[in-house]
């Protein structure tokens, strides 16, 4: 078989789509391979995509940064739930990705908004033919190139949520070993996805709130909402989130507060986190008591009005410990610290809470308290105070409310953010795994970019970029990039001309001797 022939089947191979070519090439993202004669032999049949002046400017320094760390590896999973992968899934999901960082609303702008950006998709992993022909024969036209919205859409509710929780945890593990996550305090909380009841597998929760009507003045009335709860772990410097998980918005948070807590420090390491910040709604004494003397992590949690420890805290006001009260006039904060408390019965392991609380012989574990009597100018009544349960020391009880006042950073800068700025509840895929893999893989984009943006992100992007130019500026200064399938050559334009059969009369940059030897010209002229 001819020269000419056996490229005519490489080229016909190409274009058919051939099904293994993803599998063999599972997370090449610049997949554009170096091949000079590949390209050369295409260029003179005529048979090439693209070429342009080079330069090191078509490389997005975000994107660099995502390989400089090593996340897009993170995003090569097996995706158990694809038969036909005529599209590697590492792609997809970076796909998926670079829509987030976009921030584009609905499926139907991705063929503008995103398909529609050449550079950009190439910049992912698409190839020239794959952008000018599609995929697959879905849909028709323009919105079939390089793959139809919807084959986007649809690849959210194919993945297992451990598959996703694998990349979220990998993802921060990456960011913890180059230095990215150095907290020591940490903030525990959920936040509500809502949805419709159409949702596949979603949760229904009803409560009764006082609403205002015409008839009746101020009544309770059942509310029912419908969806899922994002539970996090998040540092308060570093506003990485550390954990992650998705559960449905009727399900009790409580249950999976020390697996998450676990897998944090699986992902930055078991004896960096040393203070939780945990809201009223996760109080558990068991939970608590394991953070302390087993885990070694100490908590600040505010109390409930209706438990016993906070009445009694509250009833210890006008003692002597009255001559103990703290106050900050810059703030005009005044808290009074209470050290020992045993009337938390709860507090302790499984075995403490099966005994008779209500026997002579029960005795409660000692936990201390802060009570705030001042806030923000505001005097509390007493029975009014608002009382935090602690495991710090408590000498200092102004520092207390200082570490809990941060706590609504994850609500205010977090999840607040995520909704607004990062649409995490905006999911195309209204299933239980859809709204998984969309929550999750925003989240690995809410972090990589808040690192990024910093200090260090910078180092390392610059880093990446030195390295590329580098490795190809130098060689690509004043010369011609031309993209062949998958493929790429990097040519003096002396040498284009001598490819395209137009060759000067004189060469000032290259040896046209040499170069033709060098790429069998010769022998294919003859």
């Amino acid at each position: 078989m001819s020269k000419k022939e056996l490229r005519e089947m490489a080229r016909r191979k190409e274009q058919s789509g051939d099904k293994q070519e993803d599998t063999i090439r599972r997370i090449r993202w610049h997949c554009l391979t170096r091949n000079q004669k590949e390209v050369a032999e295409k260029v003179i049949d005529g048979n090439y995509r693209f070429l342009k002046v080079a330069g090191w400017g078509f490389l997005d320094k975000f994107i660099i940064f995502l390989d400089e760390i090593g996340f897009l590896k993170t995003l090569d999973i097996d995706g158990k739930g694809y038969d036909r992968k005529l599209i590697t899934i590492a792609k997809l999901l970076m796909t998926y990705e670079v829509k987030v960082l976009l921030g584009i609303k609905s499926m139907n702008q991705v063929p503008e908004m995103l398909f529609g950006d050449i550079g950009l998709m190439m910049l992912i992993g698409f190839t020239a033919e794959q952008l000018k022909n599609g995929h697959c024969k879905r849909g028709k036209g323009k919105a079939n190139k390089p793959m139809h919205k919807d084959t986007l859409g649809d690849m959210l509710g194919r993945f297992a949520p451990a598959e996703m929780e694998k990349i979220l945890n990998d993802g921060v593990k990456i960011l913890a070993k180059k230095g990215f996550i150095e907290d020591t305090d940490y903030i525990i909380d959920d936040s509500p996805l809502e949805t419709t009841e159409k949702c596949e597998g979603c949760g229904k929760k009803t409560v009764m709130e006082k609403q205002m009507t015409k008839e009746n003045g101020l009544v309770e009335i059942p509310v029912t909402t419908y969806g899922f709860k994002l539970l996090a772990i998040r540092g308060v410097k570093s506003r990485q989130i550390v954990a992650a998980k998705i559960i449905k918005i009727n399900d009790d948070a409580r249950k999976h507060v020390l697996e998450l807590i676990e897998q944090a420090r699986k992902n930055i390491g078991k004896d960096k986190i040393k203070l939780l910040l945990i809201d009223r709604g996760f109080i558990d004494g068991v939970i608590l008591w394991e953070l302390k003397h087993k885990l070694g992590i100490d908590f600040i949690v505010p109390l409930k009005t209706d438990m016993r420890i906070t009445s009694n805290a509250r009833g210890l006001r006008n003692t002597e410990i009255e001559n103990k009260i703290y106050r900050d006039e810059n703030k005009n904060l005044s808290v009074v610290g209470i050290k020992g408390l045993t009337s938390y019965d709860q507090y302790g392991d499984e075995e403490h809470n099966q005994k008779d609380k209500f026997s002579k012989d029960f005795r409660g574990n000692k936990i201390n308290v802060v009570m705030v009597t001042k806030w923000d100018g505001k005097e509390y009544a007493p029975g009014k105070e608002k009382v935090f349960l602690t495991s710090l020391q408590i000498n200092r009880p102004l520092q207390i409310i200082d570490k809990y006042d941060k706590r609504s950073l994850i609500e205010n800068t977090t999840f607040r953010e995520l909704k607004q700025g990062w649409l995490i509840n905006k999911v195309p895929k209204k299933t239980r795994r859809g709204v998984t893999s969309h929550a999750i893989l925003t989240l690995c984009m809410y972090n990589m970019t808040n690192a990024y943006r910093t200090g260090l992100g910078e180092i390392l992007a610059e880093k990446g970029v030195r390295r590329w130019r580098i490795q190809t500026y130098s060689e690509t200064r004043n010369k011609i990039v031309i993209i062949a399938g998958d493929y790429y050559g990097i040519f003096d334009i002396e040498e284009l001309m001598i490819l395209a059969g137009k060759p000067p009369g004189g060469f000032l940059t290259t040896n046209p001797d040499k170069f033709r030897k060098d790429y069998d010209l010769i022998r294919e002229k003859e």
